[in-house]
């Protein structure tokens, strides 16, 4: 198990970020009217985020730069603030897309060209920006303009139809909460007909916080933070008419890493390994004959799983969990001796919780 434990930690995260001036190849899935929005088969699993800057270049050369305004695991909206070529963005062209820094936008006609935007074949002489072949996008000019915006909004619903998954990477703070319970009862009767009752219950109460990072590009991107709490009773009776009673506080620290999605997609089922430290305090009574004694006691474990989350847009999510579960409590019994008592739990478990990430 400890080699389990040291494994974890040593596999190498995956950084599927894009850095500025790598490429990657992609195809239009489609195009607004106004050619000013364009939908692409790349998104987070593939390192893009929101607000990138990108050049689209086919072996001609550049034919349009834009802005990254929506993105999804395996979809992004781009707006384009620049047109070189329009012919050749169409539905399933396939062109390169070149991470670039920001272009600050302005309404300076002689700054709104850089060399490095020229066609490969050329585009005539002259500082004319027909004539160039740079002609600029009808409100590329000012991107936050409120006729553009409603331009790209009204561009942005023709798409929406191919777009489900979404982001929801400003939601990175969550809670979560999960909860057994069962009110049994329990009745030992002896040949002499005299009979003994008690309590055959048990609750298992979970409080937990997740947080996630918001810098998708970062290595620790698909590793998240967690902190739990868990409060856990059992009452059994043995068939001596002795009633036992275990208590356990516990507290627990770890970490997720979600391996092959990023941890921020909405309406999609996200897998990820669990890894988590606990510690706590356990208390347990014996009621028999002679009477009621307590001894009490601390705790610490481990748990190791993996699971599956799901999250909507508004931030509601359901995960569900399977783990190896182990604890060893140490009693210290209430006599003058001192005798250290032990006791190990273990076992798997099936973990179901809901949560809401803000």
């Amino acid at each position: 198990m400890k080699n389990l434990i040291c494994l974890f930690f040593l596999i190498p995260s995956i950084a599927l970020a894009l850095e500025v001036d790598e490429k990657l190849t992609s195809r239009v899935v489609k195009v607004s009217e106004t050619k000013k929005t364009v939908m692409i088969n790349r998104g987070t699993e593939d390192g893009l985020v929101e607000g990138d800057h990108a050049k689209f270049i086919v072996t001609a050369g550049i034919v349009a730069r834009g802005v990254c305004v929506k993105v999804s695991p395996t979809r992004s909206v781009w707006s384009i603030y620049r047109l070189v070529n329009a012919d050749f963005i169409v539905n399933d062209s396939v062109m390169s897309l070149k991470i670039t820094p920001p272009v600050k936008i302005t309404k300076d006609e002689t700054q709104a060209l850089v060399q490095e935007d020229l066609p490969a074949t050329g585009g005539g002489g002259g500082s004319d920006l027909v004539s160039l072949g740079i002609p600029l996008a009808d409100g590329a000019q000012d991107l936050n303009s409120a006729a553009n915006t409603a331009l790209l909004c009204a561009d942005y619903h023709a798409l929406e139809d191919h777009y489900v998954p979404t982001s929801i990477v400003d939601r990175n703070e969550e809670v979560y909460g999960f909860i057994n319970i069962s009110g049994l009862s329990s009745q030992s009767k002896s040949t002499g007909s005299q009979s003994y009752n008690n309590s055959q219950s048990i609750y298992h109460l979970g409080f937990g916080g997740e947080f996630y990072p918001k810098k998708l590009r970062e290595w620790y991107s698909r590793f998240s933070l967690i902190g739990e709490l868990a409060l856990m009773r059992e009452n059994s009776q043995g068939l001596d008419r002795a009633g036992i009673t275990n208590e356990l506080h516990e507290f627990g620290i770890g970490a997720n890493w979600h391996p092959t999605k990023l941890p921020s997609i909405a309406n999609d089922f996200i897998p990820f390994f669990h890894l988590a430290l606990n510690y706590g305090t356990v208390k347990a009574t014996y009621q028999g004959t002679a009477g009621e004694t307590s001894d009490y006691g601390s705790s610490s474990g481990f748990s190791l799983g993996f699971g599956y989350k799901f999250y909507t847009v508004e931030g509601f999510g359901v995960r569900m969990m399977v783990d190896y579960y182990t604890r060893t409590e140490k009693y210290y019994k209430d006599d003058t001796s001192g005798d250290l008592l032990n006791r190990v739990v273990s076992g798997p478990r099936v973990m179901i919780a809901i949560s809401y990430r803000f």
